[in-house]
Parts: structure tokens; C-alpha cells; sequence
């Protein structure tokens, strides 16, 4: 697959994920879109934080879905599945942040939307996210 130049994926996501305005964070997204993964922390208060691997399917535009699995490395493991527009994806990689060298964490509003909204929606849709204890499978 023919991967099209940075310049063409920033016109493409820019009108989902906030336009130019947010351009520099778009641009360091999509530059770690085809690793298809990342790995991070999620802090806690007065607790070593919980390690995660995010993973996703690539995929070419931002309408369509891409399959992903977050697993907390904990005992244990943990993996949430989940498919979900690649523009929402990409939005959430804009919010990455980090203290210092540290590794990355997911913005509050990935963990909010992962905890209780993907929790409804999987009241009403069985296969929007699914919460297993067995290995997941690569993408």
C-alpha cells in the first residue's frame, strides 16, 4: 500500500481533528499512526502507574473504522477491543501526554469515553467493545 505524504494526510484528517489550528499535534499523530501502537503509562495518585499498550489497525482515511485493543499490563492483564472512526483514534494520539522523559498517557477524555461511555454503548451494541481476559489478536 502506497502511504500518501504527511502534507496529504494533514489536509485529510485536518477537517475531523480541529483543523490547522491544532497542526503541529496532527502532524505528530500521523507520523505515529503507521507504528499502529503505543506504548504508555496511565498514572495514579500515590501508586506506581499502570503500563498500557494501545494498539490499532491502520487504516487509510479518517471515516473508516479501525479495530483496536488497549491492554493494561497488570496481573491479570487486562484488554478492552473496540472499533471506532480513525479520526477519533487519531484525535486521542493528538492528546498524548508526557511529563519529562516519561511515557506517554492518554488524555482523561480516552479514559472517560474507555470507562463509562464505551460501557454503555456496549449495553447497546454487543460488539462495540468487548472486555476479555485472554490473549488478544495482532492487528
Amino acid at each position: 500500500m502506497l502511504t500518501p505524504s504527511i502534507e496529504a494526510q494533514v489536509a485529510l484528517y485536518a477537517p475531523y481533528c480541529g483543523g490547522r489550528r491544532v497542526e503541529r499535534e496532527l502532524r505528530r499523530a500521523l507520523e505515529l499512526w503507521p507504528s499502529g501502537h503505543v506504548n504508555g503509562i496511565r498514572p495514579l495518585v500515590g501508586a506506581p502507574g499502570h503500563h498500557f499498550r494501545l494498539q490499532w489497525q491502520v487504516v487509510e482515511a479518517p471515516l473508516l473504522i479501525s479495530a483496536c485493543t488497549l491492554t493494561l499490563q497488570v496481573e491479570p492483564p487486562r484488554w478492552f477491543r473496540f472499533n471506532l472512526a480513525a479520526h477519533q483514534l487519531i484525535v486521542w494520539l493528538m492528546e498524548l501526554q508526557s511529563e519529562g522523559d516519561g511515557a506517554p498517557d492518554l488524555s482523561d477524555q480516552f479514559w472517560q469515553w474507555l470507562l463509562l461511555e464505551a460501557s454503555l454503548e456496549r449495553g447497546l451494541a454487543d460488539s462495540s467493545l468487548v472486555e476479555r481476559n485472554e490473549a488478544p489478536q495482532a492487528h
